[in-house]
């Protein structure tokens, strides 16, 4: 791989079909050569790359090579308890690094395929051309899902409705997919089996499950070959050898050797959520699925012990599981199963396989997918209210199905299980959380380039300075970086939050937590976002609704609790001043727990420091939270004076391109006689105190 981040001119090859997106594409290149500055020598380059390219107005296939200009850089992650281990994830899918082109004028095809595109490349691009002629909105979003694996074209409303109703599931071509096709297919040889000659062949009879075979490798094939997709079709094809072979099949015995085969060829597998999710669902419908019912009963089981399955799992890896699924997947799956699915496997038959448009059976697709879309709108509307939110470890799970497993080991009677299972659950439920120690605990979570902190009082209350957040960006830091340390800490609601300005960077993690988190009231200076971020600052506000909203001043009366006392230095009197900027005219908050100071001064700059500095000349403080995350212009040295801080934290995003922390500050801090943390390179930072000494804790061991 190329060392330090480019730009870079570099060939290689297209190793994956592409993604597609509405205004962006996402490509998987091997790497052959690339050049640098500031000679553009060419060089053997060896790796894997992910790259970003927005709004290209060209079509890539797999097995292209390709010369582009690009900037690299190492996969990053949050680094706090509870946040996805996003490093782990891209070394599992053989992916080094992950680059960005500026331009697609940058991108170059110096070759197509060898053999040009692919037969599957072309039956992909026909079907998905053909279901966007019929439409180009959520319907077809969810076609494309489920023929293609493609869930681009979906909305985020429309993700975020199956989300809430525990039927997400079906977005992703998996077991229940491949199965469909799978018995699709036995019907329809099954009907030839009637037909002469093939009516009194038994050697037909016996075999023709394998030729089912064929047609659900080409359907997972066509979808791309997701993980999700060739695990079942392992498994598909090991039932469907077993029935043609040894006409009786144990679920389990191919359960067991399919979760082998796939993880002798890719051991990594088995860190992968999707992995674990599937086989686990599975493994619960095997052991606990007792005979046959009625099929409303069935449907209820199996949804029943999917949940019961991955639950759990659901709460480590996404910190959330809709208990709504157990109704929802009743109505929507069978809507699934018996009507779009046979219009879905049509489709892939008449159109990728032969070529035959077909209009007509693709406005009936487009029609199902609508009326699927609406229930389940509607659905989600009384779904909220039975997601539950929070996260589980991992000695959780084992005491989990540990306990579970106990309980269908039928070697033991059923009350010598019972005494294992119930105390085992125990364990899962009590979680190994233990009464708060009467301390104060103040964190600085890693959100990347922003600022949050995360202070429990003694009492076991909560509070949170600041969210983070990314402009322009519908990934919110809060729901997903935020809210999960939070609730790995077993925190279920934060009772006061301060925003010490409006930039994004500060209040769009904010509004998960006020929607989720139940808070109290939201301590702010009072004015709005600058006017490029006044569409994402509405929005935050309209989370509010529920939240008292007091403005500040230095006049405002302290905060104080269970011994803590938060004393606000800024803005001034008057409030914000009317000619500074915003980061000049943040909230800036001190902290103190008996004999211990924190200090908080938001983004301030030189002129907000010089503004605290005059009417508060001693600032003395344990800690200080660096200002504007370590740039050149905050932390002046008669500031830095006037605080005389042992300890001090830079909320700074890893690799970002403003070449922040500075350097200068950096050594004004050590000059100072200050230890140095950085969310960047220690992750989530924590101070533990009693009031007199005082205990770090880093997430990244040094």
């Amino acid at each position: 791989m190329p060392k330090g981040p480019g730009p870079y001119h570099c060939e290689g090859e297209i190793l994956k079909e592409p993604q597609i997106f509405p205004e962006k594409i996402y490509l998987v290149v091997r790497l052959d050569q690339c050049a640098a500055r500031p000679d553009w020598v060419w060089g053997e380059a060896r790796g894997t790359v992910r790259l970003y390219l927005k709004g290209p107005d060209r079509i890539f296939f797999r097995g292209e090579r390709i010369r582009f200009r690009a900037s690299f850089r190492p996969p990053s992650e949050f680094k706090n308890p509870g946040s996805f281990r996003a490093r782990r994830y891209y070394l599992s899918t053989g992916i080094d690094a992950l680059g960005s082109i500026s331009d697609p004028r940058w991108v170059v095809a110096l070759q197509g395929p060898d053999r040009g595109p692919s037969w599957l490349e072309t039956l992909r691009h026909r079907l998905r051309r053909q279901i966007l002629k019929a439409d180009e909105g959520d319907r077809s979003g969810l076609l494309l899902a489920l023929l293609l694996g493609q869930r681009q074209n979906l909305s985020v409303t429309a993700v975020e409705a199956f989300r809430q109703t525990g039927t997400a599931h079906v977005l992703a071509i998996s077991g229940l997919h491949v199965s469909l096709v799978a018995l699709f297919f036995c019907l329809f040889f099954r009907l030839w089996s009637g037909l002469p000659p093939f009516s009194n062949s038994i050697r037909f009879l016996r075999f023709y499950p394998l030729l089912v075979i064929v047609p659900v490798w080409a359907y997972v094939a066509g979808a791309g070959l997701p993980a999700s997709a060739v695990r079942a079709g392992i498994m598909a094809s090991l039932f469907l050898v077993g029935l043609s072979v040894w006409r009786k099949t144990d679920p389990l015995s191919i359960w067991a050797l399919a979760a082998f085969l796939i993880l002798v060829f890719e051991p990594f597998a088995l860190f992968q959520a999707g992995f674990q999710l599937s086989f686990m669902a599975v493994l619960f419908m095997i052991l606990f699925l007792r005979g046959r019912r009625h099929w409303l009963f069935d449907l209820a089981a199996i949804s029943f012990l999917a949940l019961a399955g991955v639950g759990p799992l659901l709460l480590h890896h996404f910190n959330n599981v809709s208990g709504f699924g157990l109704l929802a997947n009743i109505i929507i799956l069978p809507m699934i199963s018996f009507v779009l699915m046979p219009l879905v496997v049509l489709g892939w038959l008449f159109t990728g396989v032969l070529g035959i448009p077909f209009d007509l059976l693709w406005e009936g697709g487009v029609w199902a997918a609508g009326i699927v879309l609406k229930v389940n709108a509607v659905l989600a509307g009384y779904a909220e209210s039975f997601i539950y939110h929070g996260a589980v470890s991992f000695w959780q799970l084992v005491c989990y199905y540990g306990a579970f497993f106990l309980l269908a080991w039928k070697r033991w009677v059923w009350k010598r299980r019972l005494v294992f299972f119930v105390p085992m659950m125990a364990l899962v439920f009590w979680g190994g959380k233990m009464p708060y120690d009467g301390k104060l605990r103040v964190t600085f979570v890693d959100v990347g380039q922003g600022d949050c902190a995360v202070v429990q009082i003694p009492n076991g209350k909560v509070w949170v300075i600041d969210g983070g957040g990314i402009r322009g960006s519908d990934w919110d830091v809060g729901r997903f970086v935020v809210a999960p340390y939070l609730w790995s800490r077993g925190i279920r609601q934060v009772h006061r939050l301060f925003l010490s300005h409006p930039h994004h960077d500060h209040f769009k993690g904010l509004g998960f937590l006020a929607e989720k988190f139940e808070p109290q009231v939201l301590y702010a200076t009072g004015d709005a976002a600058p006017e490029a971020e006044a569409e994402e600052w509405q929005e935050f506000l309209k989370k509010l609704h529920d939240v008292k909203i007091e403005k500040v001043t230095r006049r405002t009366k302290p905060v104080e609790e269970a011994g803590v006392r938060v004393e606000f230095l800024m803005p001034p009197p008057g409030g914000t001043i009317f000619h500074f900027d915003p980061n000049d005219n943040s909230m800036a908050l001190r902290l103190d727990y008996k004999n211990v100071g924190f200090f908080f001064p938001g983004d301030l700059m030189e002129a907000g420091e010089l503004v605290v500095l005059e009417s508060n000349p001693d600032l003395r403080a344990d800690v200080l939270k660096v200002a504007h995350h370590g740039s050149e212009t905050s932390t002046l040295p008669a500031f830095l004076e006037a605080v005389r801080p042992k300890h001090a934290v830079i909320s700074v995003g890893e690799y970002n391109p403003y070449g922040m922390p500075d350097e200068l500050v950096i050594r004004r801090l050590e000059q100072n006689g200050t230890k140095v943390y950085r969310t960047d390179r220690h992750g989530a930072v924590s101070f533990v105190t009693d009031g007199n000494s005082v205990k770090i804790q880093t997430f990244v061991r040094q």
